[in-house]
């Protein structure tokens, strides 16, 4: 898909130099992916500890004697 963007040329400079080989498509494509996949942790992250959880593992060490 082609998308016309105003980007400021300091900081599409300062990505190249971090990615030389890439063109400028990939190297945009790479840090959309990399902020996508950051964010995904970030959330991950967040929901820490905010799920309970009981605790089964008595019963089914129990279940797995009986069976």
């Amino acid at each position: 898909m082609r998308t016309t963007l105003d980007i400021d040329d300091e900081l599409l400079g300062a990505l190249m130099e971090q990615l030389p080989t890439a063109s400028k498509t990939e190297a945009i494509e790479t840090a959309i992916e990399a902020y996508v996949s950051h964010r995904s942790v970030a959330r991950l992250r967040e929901l820490a500890g905010t799920v309970d959880v009981e605790d089964l593992s008595t019963e089914l060490r129990r279940s797995d004697r009986t069976t």
